[in-house]
Order: C-alpha cells, then sequence, then structure tokens
C-alpha cells in the first residue's frame, strides 16, 4: 500500500528524508523513570487536562494541502472536514465531533473502541471510512491533551537524544500506545517537551490503524499555548507535517474557542 501511495504523488517533487527520528525505531539514553518524571511534569505545566476535565468542548478550523488530500482522501474528507465542534468527555472515553465542509455535515462519535460516523445524518458502514474515522478521533485526543494524555495511555517510556524545536532544547520521551490509534493493536510516538517550558511543542506519532496509513508516520507542531481560566494550558495553533513516505506538509488548523468543565482537581 505504501508503494501505492508514492506511485500516486510520482508527479510531485516531495520525496525527500525526514531528519526527525522514526518512532518506535528509537534507542533510549535514560531510563524509563526519567521519561515518566518528564511527562508529568508537562502535564502539571499544562493543567493536567486529561485528569482534571470532565469535559472539553473546541472549536477548530484549518486547511488541508493538496498533497495530503491527494495522498489520504478518506482521512483528509476535504468536503466535510473544514471546521468542527468537538466534546471530549475524558472520563468515559467518548469523544463526538461535527465537521462542516463544502458538501456538508461529518458527524463522528467515538467512545471505547466503537465508532459511528453520518454523513449529512446518514449512517455510514463503510469499513474504511469508520477506520479513519476512529484515527482521526484518536489522534485529535492526543492533539488536545497531549503530555497529560500520554501520561495514562503510554507504555514502555524512554528518553532520546535531546532535540530542538523554535530554537528551544527539547527532551523528547518516546513510546508505545497499546491499544494504537484508530482500529490497530499498537502505535509508536514521540513527545518533544521544552526543556525550559516544560510544555509539549511536538508529537510524532505512527499511523498504523488503516491499511493505507500503516509503515507512515505524522508530526504535529503546537504553538500559541495560552491559558483558560480553569488553569490549562492548551495550544491554539496546530501544523502537521508527513514525515514517512514522503516529507509534506499537511494541514494547519487553528483553535477558535474552548469551553471546560472540570471534573476535579486530583
Amino acid at each position: 500500500m505504501i508503494r501505492a501511495i508514492l506511485a500516486s504523488i510520482v508527479a510531485f517533487p516531495l520525496i525527500s528524508c525526514s531528519t526527525l527520528p522514526v518512532p518506535g525505531e528509537t534507542r533510549a539514553v535514560s531510563s524509563s523513570k526519567e521519561a515518566v518524571e518528564l511527562l508529568r511534569e508537562s502535564a502539571s505545566r499544562h493543567g493536567r487536562p486529561w485528569q482534571r476535565c470532565r469535559s472539553v468542548e473546541v472549536g477548530y478550523d484549518g486547511e488541508w494541502t493538496f498533497v495530503a488530500t491527494r495522498l489520504q482522501p478518506v482521512i483528509t474528507d476535504p468536503g466535510f472536514r473544514k471546521s468542527s465542534r468537538e466534546i471530549y468527555q475524558p472520563q468515559k472515553k467518548r469523544v463526538r465531533q461535527v465537521h462542516q465542509g463544502k458538501l456538508g455535515t461529518k458527524e463522528v462519535v467515538r467512545q471505547g473502541s466503537s465508532v459511528a460516523v453520518k454523513f449529512n445524518g446518514v449512517a455510514s458502514n463503510d469499513p474504511e471510512v469508520k477506520d479513519a474515522a476512529a484515527l482521526v478521533a484518536d489522534a485529535y485526543t492526543v492533539f488536545l491533551f497531549g503530555s497529560s494524555w500520554l501520561l495514562e495511555n503510554g507504555r514502555e517510556l524512554h528518553v532520546l537524544e535531546a532535540g530542538n524545536l523554535d530554537g528551544e532544547i527539547c527532551h523528547l520521551v518516546a513510546g508505545r500506545l497499546r491499544p494504537g490509534l484508530g482500529h490497530t493493536g499498537d502505535d509508536h510516538f514521540i513527545a518533544w517537551i521544552g526543556k525550559e517550558s516544560g510544555l509539549m511543542k511536538r508529537v510524532q506519532l505512527s499511523l498504523n490503524g488503516m491499511d493505507s496509513t500503516r509503515g507512515a508516520d505524522v508530526d504535529v507542531v503546537f504553538s500559541d499555548f495560552r491559558k483558560t481560566a480553569d488553569g490549562l494550558v492548551l495550544p491554539r495553533h496546530f501544523v502537521e507535517y508527513i514525515q514517512r513516505p514522503v516529507k509534506a506538509m499537511a494541514h494547519e488548523w487553528r483553535m477558535l474557542s474552548v469551553k471546560t468543565e472540570m471534573a476535579t482537581d486530583r
């Protein structure tokens, strides 16, 4: 399938070598104990949203690149996925996403291992559509809750050699997700945590949840962090890049609104 993806973009001069480490193909330079501490400190800097929130409602708006829509039309679904309103309920492990685009409304409800998808009110039972929706819902949970979510869900944690992002030295914490994103047994991640800020500024993810993405990986860079009235520090600007099998920008979006309901201060 990866060869088919590459063949589909032969006309574009995009193939290049990523300089980022490959999730799942990394060597530890420090202990798992230090990795846990780095994630715990970062989660605290972000206000521990995954642990403390009963509900987070966000509004997003963004743009896909032509390359991304050509590579992954089912995941990007640009006719429907332009803007969205999304409700995350951590204690229920439930996500509801209502996307809007030129073709109308797409609704996704992801809870536990189940996923339901509707286009303009009509349910879809297409396995590929449901696989893509599950992968997207899970990935966007990681993007929103960051190190707070990874602290509870990451396995086999270890620290890699430090990296540099936008002038800040970052600790790199790598690990495994079991289950993985969407309908897959496992995935791998690398979280970039600012040494000075303690904020998670980038996350790299493998994408094993679909046949068409298996073997690929992406990263999302976070910026414009702001503190909510509840003390959460959340990014408002997101840029996603495909790293492999090609290197290209995929998606840029912004958080336009956020509303939180706190569950506990544990």
